[in-house]
């Protein structure tokens, strides 16, 4: 088929990748000056002022790792890549697989239209004329990320300062010793009111309701996506709830299956577990060398041992980070996340040291530089930082692609609308709670182009799947309904697309492989699980990465013992609150952390 895809950041480079392995002539259309979407960066800082780009010292909030796609995986530990590592990533990712000759740069996508005979008419402005072509299919790969929010803040156009979108934000200089309203916390949003209040003489950060944070470090070594395992989540958002879990991927559809795989799953855990630590006090195995001498793994000093960007592993700071969590759930349980996710607390020491003061009211009305709150204060400012997100608008290219609602889960698999039998996708608009949208993306393009091929096609029951699966997001994420791109589990939502299209093992072979079936459930989720069986399988590689992944952070005992108690422990008495420990005072001893 000839198709178009509309974006060449990191959801259109793999759409691009993934369509050509199945042999489709493909054409895709980028309206930057180069490849990877929001991970553009001119050569000259000052110039486009204005165009998006990401901001001077960001860094991933997840490791490198989870940021890969399952055919390019990025080897080594689950280390933090900064802005221009991740996207010489997807340079490397673009001429491994040759994706530069079927871009055109400077292409911005005007319209698109679905003919009566069911293809589609692109028109782009290439080179300065306008051009129109026809194509089989399309993927949208453009992103949420393209019109700024700036309409839930109040007489915005009230305020006689400085405004500023975090879209544009680039480092903190312009604030230096001015009053700094920030409003909104994303995981982009922590970075920059870390940044903000490091130098402005006053900063407020103004939310409306408490997102879940994580550090991006665990236990000052790892990397906290290395505790996301395929059985944390389904502790977390099967076990512990009631409605039913519209996508049974790994365990099996049935009940004798879902038994056989949990018994065999942790029969084999408990057994290897205990072998391991056999092994370890006979053999006394030394810890492995660090790649990285006297640095963690994001690349700041080990010592002292850190959360996140220069937040230190305190007391202090623990008991910071475990009273947010639980105001993100109204004081409520929050063992089953019900909102979006913000992986970086890089902003808690200056809550702590009183840098940086919260209003969780909302904002009343602005007057000049007047800001009053609901809750009856207020306070003069001399700039805005707005961290509000972007406006979704799917019709903006014209109203075939049109989605009810603005809502993906409107959408098969948050791509596919259903009236038009999988020929239109949008690829990328998904945000899981942990983990990276470039795998997302990859699946549902992998799906998209098999679909293109006439091998797989949607459901005959596609409506009611929408339907069922987004029942289960609505009130899994219950808290963050501004955000219906949000899923709360990456492994169970791409399981589902893997299964649907054969490039999940099966239940029947994990069975007879016990290590691989212990990588699957327990270890840290690594997409290269995707590529050992089904179209366009890289066995070999794929074996390779995952048996070489590393385990989770604690002692095989350690591991062990929680394991077995989560496998005992009825959900009813699951724990109210997830909470993050204290560093113990051994790790404290040879530093100068305060206790």
């Amino acid at each position: 088929m000839k198709v178009c895809v509309i974006g060449a950041g990191p959801s259109g480079l793999t759409t691009v990748k993934q369509l050509l392995d199945e042999g489709h002539d493909v054409l895709c259309f980028e309206k930057g000056q180069d490849i990877g979407g929001i991970w553009q960066r001119s050569g000259d800082p000052s110039a486009d002022a204005e165009d998006m780009k990401v901001f001077d010292s960001l860094v991933l909030t997840i490791s490198a790792k989870l940021m890969g796609y399952s055919d390019f995986m990025v080897p080594g530990d689950r280390v933090f890549f900064t802005h221009a590592e991740y996207r010489r990533y997807l340079d490397s990712y673009a001429e491994r697989f040759g994706l530069r000759r079927y871009i055109r740069l400077e292409a911005p996508v005007r319209d698109v239209r679905k003919g009566d005979d069911g293809r589609w008419t692109v028109t782009a402005t290439v080179n300065g004329a306008e051009e129109r072509h026809v194509f089989d299919a399309v993927a949208v790969c453009s992103g949420p990320f393209q019109t700024p929010e700036t309409k839930s803040v109040p007489d915005l156009d009230k305020f006689t300062g400085e405004v500023v979108h975090s879209s544009t934000y680039r480092n903190n200089r312009r604030f230096a010793g001015k009053r700094v309203l920030v409003v909104g916390l994303a995981e982009s949003g922590a970075d920059i009111v870390r940044e903000v209040s490091d130098v402005a003489s006053e900063c407020t950060l103004s939310i409306r309701s408490y997102s879940f944070i994580l550090p991006r470090m665990h236990d000052a070594k790892y990397a906290t996506d290395a505790t996301a395992t395929r059985v944390l989540v389904y502790d977390h958002f099967v076990r512990s709830v009631r409605t039913p879990l519209p996508v049974p991927a790994l365990h099996g559809d049935s009940a004798l299956s879902r038994f056989a795989f949990h018994a065999a799953a942790w029969a084999y855990r408990l057994t290897v577990d205990l072998f391991d630590a056999v092994a370890s006090r006979v053999l006394r195995r030394r810890p492995e060398p660090t790649t990285r001498p006297g640095l963690n793994i994001m690349g700041q000093p080990a010592d002292p041992p850190k959360l996140d960007i220069d937040c230190t592993w305190t007391a202090e700071h623990i008991d910071a980070i475990n009273e947010w969590n639980k105001r993100s759930h109204g004081g409520k349980s929050n063992w089953s996340q019900r909102i979006i996710f913000s992986k970086n607390v890089s902003f808690i020491p200056n809550l702590v040291n009183g840098r940086l003061v919260v209003n969780d009211s909302g904002i009343e009305h602005i007057s000049g530089r007047h800001v009053a709150f609901k809750d009856g204060r207020s306070n003069e400012f001399d700039a805005i930082v707005l961290c509000t997100g972007f406006v979704k608008n799917f019709s903006a290219l014209g109203p075939d692609l049109a989605v009810p609602e603005n809502n993906v889960r409107n959408l098969y698999k948050h791509a596919f609308p259903a009236r038009h039998g999988g020929r239109l996708a949008f690829i990328g608009f998904v945000r899981p709670y942990t983990g990276g949208i470039p795998i997302v993306s990859e699946m549902q393009a992998r799906y998209f182009a098999l679909i293109c091929s006439g091998k797989h096609q949607l459901p005959s029951d596609v409506e009611q799947r929408i339907a069922r699966e987004k029942a289960w997001e609505d009130e899994m994420v219950s808290l963050s309904l501004r955000h219906p791109e949000t899923i709360p589990s990456q492994a169970i939502f791409i399981d589902g697309i893997a299964k649907e299209i054969g490039c999940l093992m099966p239940l029947s072979q994990l069975l007879l492989r016990p290590r691989l079936l212990v990588r699957h459930w327990f270890y840290p989720f690594n997409q290269a699980c995707y590529r050992l069986t089904g179209p366009h399988a890289d066995r070999d590689n794929a074996l390779s990465e995952l048996m070489n992944d590393k385990d989770g952070p604690g002692s095989v005992l350690s591991r062990a013992t929680l394991l077995l108690a989560l496998l005992v422990m009825p959900s009813f008495i699951r724990p109210k609150y997830v909470m993050f420990d204290h560093p113990p005072r051994r790790a404290l001893q040879d530093t100068d952390v305060p206790r």
